[in-house]
């Protein structure tokens, strides 16, 4: 049984966690559970559970930190990220779990807070009901490895159960998405079976018929936003997955073929397309087509084989497979400036066999009939070279004006007198904070022995205490600024060696560059990395194209 002999040097962050999956393993089967089991059988009966603890032991407690719905496989949770937060800036030096597992399943990671990060900040780690205490001696390590191996034990084995369940489900045709493809709806029966929607399937037939007789998907598209078809993400239910700020493009060729070469029309259940990489990590893979496991006449058809079969070659003879990839200087680097998005480069054959390439506008490109933004048709040597000439001019002004070299030299200099500062200064900080928790450990055994009142300990305890939040303030200010600094010198040596340079490489463009903007009237805009290079200059050359640097 844990008990605290001292609560009130602590402030507790009480970290309550529920993994989001919706099954839970029972002697390898998958049962489906509600959300509101869920709740009421673990986050809410966990937060009860630690109320109750520091209750009975007189703890004070900042915050909750819970994160429902976020495996313990890994830490990137909101919750736990808030509650690091709030370490760093002193606000608590003691966190609370109702298990070890609720706080994480891997043994890395436990290892890593539990015996590095925890001890660093000084904070004190219970899980109730294990029994562990990182504030006794009695608190066996052993114990918490084995825990902790335990804990991820549980989890992969829980991962290989949910696989082999979800794979059974597969075999058997299940359909196992979230939402239901466009054109069907979930079986209010049989959630795991599709309906045909009776207002949406008619629009697929016409897509179908129209790809049938040689209309392009891009024509397609364009019929389908004159008639204000609603796109599928309004229908099927996840209009939530798009970002507020992100152009809302309406229908697109991209949109058009996902859904002219999708077989679940044919009836089919397609599963398997996607796999994690592991338990612990959340990327995903896409699976190569034929490892899919796809099950036929699983749910009416709207879609006839034959009809399919047109349709597939259609888009097959209009597919071309670009055979190589154009590498440029300024890709990743240029941008449009009237929606942001990254400009792209598209071949242009004249008649003399040249290639010309030119740049274009993402988003322009991609839903050209809804008119988003304009094509930004710029001949993409052209710019490069101006881009190129306009740094080099700048660089050339900027090494040959003694004030600027008295700039760099000069923030060369206020930098390493900022950084030795710094670096004075957290020296000191930390001594002090040492010597305040020096001063509690003296204060507690006075206490402890009748020397000092529980009056006394309290008012003099609770001043420290403040002292030390202050302190750990500033603590987590200076480091944040210590991490910001750069070092002056770069600039000075970094402009040189683009000047040197005949030819001009990616490298070097990136480490002077941050970004390059081009606009509908052909300006060019570039934003230096480094503020003595950011100063207006605009002219115009013989080419239209203005030039402007801020």
């Amino acid at each position: 049984m844990i008990t605290i002999s001292n609560p009130e040097r602590y402030i507790a962050g009480l970290y309550p966690r529920l993994s989001n999956e919706n099954i839970e393993v029972s002697n390898s089967n998958v049962i489906e559970t509600t959300e509101d089991e869920r709740e009421s059988g673990s986050i809410s009966n966990q937060k009860l559970f630690l109320k109750n603890f520091c209750r009975e032991n007189n703890i004070r407690v900042y915050d909750t930190y819970t994160d429902d719905g976020y495996s313990g496989a890994n830490f990137d949770r909101p919750g736990f990220k808030r509650m690091i937060a709030d370490i760093e800036a002193g606000k608590i030096n003691m966190v609370i779990v109702k298990d070890l597992s609720r706080f994480a399943r891997t043994s890395v990671g436990i290892d890593k807070y539990l015996e590095e990060y925890f001890i660093e900040k000084g904070v004190r780690f219970i899980a109730i009901t294990d029994g562990i205490d990182t504030g006794h001696i009695e608190t066996s390590e052993e114990m918490v490895k084995f825990k902790a191996f335990f804990n991820e034990w549980f989890l992969r084995d829980t991962s290989k159960k949910v696989r082999n369940g979800k794979k059974v489900r597969a075999n058997e045709g299940k359909v196992m998405t979230t939402y239901a493809t466009y054109g069907y709806k979930k079986d209010p029966l049989d959630k795991n079976h599709y309906i045909i929607d009776e207002e949406i399937a008619p629009i697929i037939q016409e897509m179908f018929e129209w790809a049938k007789t040689g209309m392009t998907p891009s024509d397609i598209a364009v019929k389908l936003s004159e008639r204000k078809t609603a796109l599928p993400s309004e229908i099927v239910g996840n209009v939530h997955t798009r970002n507020q700020s992100e152009i809302k493009r309406g229908w697109n060729r991209n949109t058009v073929i996902k859904i002219l070469k999708n077989e679940t029309y044919l009836g089919y259940v397609r599963n398997g397309t996607l796999r994690k990489v592991s338990y612990k990590s959340k990327k995903i893979l896409l699976v190569p087509h034929e490892d899919w496991i796809i099950k036929k006449g699983m749910h009416e058809p709207i879609i006839d084989e034959a009809t399919f079969n047109i349709v597939q070659e259609q888009i097959k003879s209009r597919t071309g497979v670009r055979k190589k990839k154009y590498d440029w200087l300024l890709k990743g680097i240029i941008q449009c400036k009237e929606c942001g998005k990254k400009l792209s480069v598209l071949p242009a054959k004249q008649k003399s066999g040249k290639i010309i390439f030119y740049l274009r506008c993402n988003t322009y490109a991609t839903a050209t009939h809804l008119k988003l933004c304009t094509s930004h048709n710029n001949n993409l040597e052209k710019v490069t070279n101006i881009v190129i000439e306009t740094i080099k001019e700048k660089c050339k002004g900027f090494l040959e004006e003694n004030k600027y070299i008295n700039i760099a030299n000069n923030t060369k200099n206020n930098l390493l007198c900022r950084k030795n500062a710094l670096k004075n200064e957290i020296a000191l900080v930390e001594k002090k904070l040492k010597d305040l928790n020096n001063k509690v450990d003296k204060l507690y055994d006075d206490k402890c022995s009748g020397i000092l009142s529980d009056e006394d300990f309290s008012r003099i305890y609770q001043r420290t205490l403040e002292n030390k939040m202050v302190l750990n303030q500033r603590l987590t200010e200076l480091r944040a600024d210590e991490e910001k600094e750069t070092d002056g010198i770069d600039i000075y040596k970094i402009v040189s060696d683009f000047v040197k340079q005949k030819e001009v490489t990616r490298e070097m463009l990136v480490s002077l560059v941050d970004r390059i903007e081009l606009s509908e009237d052909k300006e060019i805009t570039i934003y230096y990395k480094f503020n003595a290079l950011n100063f207006n200059m605009v002219k115009n050359n013989q080419d239209g194209i203005i030039e402007k640097v801020c």
